[in-house]
C-alpha cells in the first residue's frame, strides 16, 4: 500500500520557496493574509489564484493540496447543511428568498478568506522543515529581544515551535493509524474512527510529552 500523505507535512524540493529563509516566510505570509482580511474579497480571491499557481509550479499534487484544505472544506459543508435546515424550517420567508447569493455572500466571503489563509499555511509547512521553522522563529524572537533589551532567551520559540510542529505531527499519526487499519482489512466506517481516535490521542500525548522533555533537557 502506498503511504498516505499527511497534511501540512514537509515536501522536499529545490524551489525558490524552499530556499527562502524561513523567518521571511513566517513574517511575510501571515502579514499578507491579515492584510487581505481587511481588504475587499476580490483581493483575497486573487491571492487564492496566485497561491494555487505557486502550488502547481512547485509540483504539489491536487490530492495533497486538498488534504491541507480539508478543515475549511468540512467547515463549509457544515455551514451549508445548517443553513439549508434553517431555510427549510423557516416560516417567515421562502427558501429561495433566504438561500441565495445576496443573503449568503458574507458567509461565502468569510470562507474564501479562511481558504486563502489555509493555503498560505500549507505553503509554509510544505516548504519548511520543523528545524527551519524553529530556527526562523528563534531568529525573530532574538531580534525582538535585542531591540527591547531583554534577556537572550528563546522561551517563546520553544512554545510556538511545539505548537506549529503539533499540527503535522497529528496528521502524520492519523495517516499511519489509518494505514495500519486498512492493512488489516478494516473499512472506512464509524467503527474505524471509534477505534483510532483513542490511539491518536494516546500516541499524540506520548509524542508531545517526549518532545517537551527533550526541549526541557536542552534548556537545562
Amino acid at each position: 500500500m502506498v503511504q498516505k500523505y499527511s497534511a501540512f507535512s514537509y515536501i522536499s524540493g529545490n524551489s525558490f520557496l524552499h530556499k527562502c529563509p524561513c523567518w521571511i516566510k513566517i513574517l511575510f505570509i501571515p502579514v499578507v493574509n491579515i492584510l487581505f482580511l481587511f481588504l475587499p474579497v476580490y483581493f483575497c480571491l486573487s491571492l487564492i489564484v496566485v497561491q494555487l499557481i505557486f502550488a502547481f509550479l512547485l509540483n504539489f499534487p491536487v490530492k495533497q493540496q486538498l488534504a491541507d484544505l480539508k478543515p475549511v472544506i468540512y467547515y463549509s459543508f457544515l455551514l451549508l447543511v445548517i443553513e439549508i435546515f434553517n431555510c427549510l424550517f423557516s416560516t417567515e420567508v421562502t427558501f429561495s428568498q433566504r438561500f441565495n447569493f445576496q443573503t449568503q455572500k458574507d458567509t461565502l466571503f468569510l470562507l474564501a478568506k479562511l481558504f486563502c489563509m489555509m493555503q498560505s499555511a500549507s505553503l509554509v509547512f510544505k516548504t519548511s522543515t520543523s528545524l527551519q521553522l524553529r530556527e526562523g522563529i528563534e531568529k525573530i524572537e532574538l531580534f525582538v529581544r535585542k531591540i527591547l533589551h531583554l534577556k537572550n532567551k528563546t522561551s517563546f520559540t520553544n512554545a510556538i515551535s511545539m505548537f506549529l510542529n503539533f499540527i503535522p505531527m497529528v496528521t502524520k499519526i492519523w495517516a499511519q493509524a489509518q494505514k495500519a487499519w486498512f492493512a488489516r482489512g478494516g473499512k472506512k466506517t464509524i467503527k474505524m474512527y471509534l477505534s483510532l481516535l483513542p490511539v491518536l490521542f494516546s500516541v499524540g500525548m506520548k509524542k508531545a510529552w517526549n518532545t517537551a522533555r527533550a526541549i526541557e533537557s536542552r534548556i537545562i
